[in-house]
Formats: structure tokens, C-alpha cells, sequence
């Protein structure tokens, strides 16, 4: 995991002034915010890991070469950009308003990324333009998805869902003047985010179906069998095209896809196609770990008596 240890001590310091920031919030904020702070906190072992979000800044530096300081601003940024969605989220999520009370406090975390974004961009630069498109990219993703099967018509919809992501790696290359390499970076950093949701898709694919969500690994089992009408797609059912059937097999076929798409790109950002390729390793084991589980179940009691 070169794309992570590499740049732990500098995640470090990123992670640290995210926290003393949000300590400045005023009170009761700043109990709140450092509570859900926490629960993304890389340097927490069992926090979730969002690693795209505030790595991104160092992937690119690979081809920047800009200096650590402005990369680390990015980065910090970025952590703020992650914590405003994943509220956001929350709420859209949130059937009882029960979340409600999160939106004071996305609007702090709002706050804190626009800062060091008008900090390092001045207000006749281009990364505005991009600023304002990511968002309403994210707006189109979230507004349509239940009407549309992105996975299969507009992939490329399923990246938007992260689209402010995009900032890091836009700002980056704006700040070292190459702005001509930012449809092709932009290109790249979709294709890991489409891979990246097929992933988060797999592990929440009981939870979405409850809730009704848009799931692209739901909807590719759908695709497999036209006959089959939205309403009678079960959970019994998904497990048995994934259990029996080995579709995550097939599933991972397509996240390998996209891994060789992204090297078609060629495009000097190793620790991204590391990332990446993580990513596609992840979810083929997964699938074999599937087949050998069911392999060990089928040779019953020989299997066991042998080993």
C-alpha cells in the first residue's frame, strides 16, 4: 500500500489541523463535529477510509511536482469536502429528519474547504468554473439515480455521486499550470470512483435494496435477466446469483475492465493505478473466496476429514 504509507506522516499533520479547526467551532458544534469527525479519522484504526478524498492531492503530485504545502491544503480541504457530502448524505438518507440537526454543522465544514480554497485559487481563476460544475454534477447524479441505470446507460454518473472529489485533482494541476492535463486526469479519477461505488455497492447491496437505492451491482444482476420485474428482485434471490450463480465473478470482470481502460490512458499517476488496481484485487477476492467457501461445502465431510 505504497499510495497510503507514502504519504502517512503528511496525512498526519492534514488529519491533526482538520481536528484542531473543528475544536474552533463554537459549542455545541464542535463536540458534534469532532464525534462525527472521528468516524472518518484515518489515524483511527477502525474508522472508515475515504482514501480517494485525501489522497488524491498526493496522487497527482506525481505529475505536478508541486511542493507539499499547497498539496497538503488541498488534502485538508478535501477532508472537509468528504465530511460536508457525507452529511449531506446523511440527511438525504434520513426518511424521520432525524438528522436535521447535522446541517448547522455541514455548513461549518462548508465553511472550512471554500476558505483555503479562496486561500490558494483568486477569485478570476478557473478553478471556480470547475468548482461550480462539480456540484452541479453531483446534484444531476443524486437528483437522477433513482430514475436511471447509470451502471449501464451513463456510467460515468456513478463518478459524479463524488464529483467534488475532482477539486483536489483540478486545483493541483491549475496550481502547477497544466491545465491541459485535466480532461485526461478527470478521465482517470472517474474511472477509479465508478470501481471504487461498485465496491461500496457490493457491500451495501442488502441495505439498498431495503431502502429502495439505486445499486449498480443489484442492477447488473437485473440485467442478466430481463424477464425478471423490478418488484420481484429479492434478497434470496441476489444471493443465489451471487452464491450459486458466481455473477461477483462476473462483476469483477468488468471492475478489470476498467483497470485496463485506465492504463489505456497512460498517464504517469502510478500510485492512483495502484489504487486502483487494489480495488479490482479486492472484489476478485472476494468472489473467489465465494466459489472456495461453496467448493468446501460441496466436498462435505471428505474435504474436512482430509485437511
Amino acid at each position: 500500500m505504497n499510495w497510503l504509507s507514502a504519504h502517512k506522516e503528511n496525512l498526519d499533520d492534514v488529519f491533526a489541523e482538520a481536528e484542531r479547526l473543528i475544536r474552533a467551532f463554537p459549542e455545541p458544534l464542535n463536540h458534534h463535529g469532532l464525534t462525527y469527525f472521528d468516524t472518518f479519522d484515518l489515524r483511527q484504526e477502525k474508522s472508515k477510509k475515504n482514501y480517494i478524498c485525501y489522497l488524491l492531492p498526493y496522487w497527482v503530485q506525481e505529475i505536478t511536482f508541486l511542493p507539499n504545502e499547497p498539496v497538503n491544503r488541498l488534502s485538508l480541504a478535501n477532508v472537509f469536502v468528504m465530511l460536508y457530502y457525507f452529511v449531506v448524505d446523511d440527511v438525504m438518507d434520513s426518511a424521520g429528519g432525524e438528522h436535521k440537526d447535522k446541517l448547522p454543522l455541514a455548513h461549518l465544514f462548508q465553511l472550512q474547504y471554500q476558505a483555503i480554497y479562496r486561500e490558494l485559487f483568486p477569485p478570476q481563476s478557473p478553478f471556480w468554473t470547475y468548482y461550480e460544475r462539480y456540484v452541479l454534477e453531483w446534484s444531476e447524479a443524486v437528483a437522477g439515480e433513482t430514475q436511471s441505470d447509470y451502471f449501464h446507460t451513463e456510467k460515468r454518473k456513478m463518478a459524479w455521486k463524488a464529483s467534488p472529489v475532482k477539486n483536489a485533482s483540478t486545483g493541483a494541476l491549475l496550481l502547477a499550470g497544466q491545465a491541459e492535463l485535466i480532461p485526461v486526469v478527470t478521465e482517470a479519477v472517474e474511472q477509479v470512483l465508478v470501481t471504487l461505488q461498485m465496491l461500496d455497492d457490493w457491500a451495501d447491496w442488502e441495505e439498498d435494496w431495503e431502502e429502495g437505492s439505486y445499486n449498480s451491482l443489484l442492477a447488473f444482476l437485473r440485467k442478466k435477466d430481463p424477464s425478471l420485474e423490478s418488484g420481484s428482485l429479492t434478497p434470496d434471490w441476489v444471493k443465489q446469483q451471487v452464491y450459486v450463480c458466481d455473477e461477483l465473478d462476473h462483476y469483477a470482470d468488468i471492475a478489470a475492465l476498467h483497470h485496463k481502460q485506465l492504463l489505456e490512458l497512460k498517464i504517469a499517476m502510478n500510485e492512483l493505478i495502484l489504487f486502483h488496481l487494489s480495488l479490482v484485487d479486492s472484489l476478485r477476492k472476494t468472489a473467489n473466496e465465494i466459489k472456495e467457501k461453496r467448493n468446501k461445502l460441496l466436498s462435505g465431510g471428505f474435504y474436512y476429514f482430509f485437511v
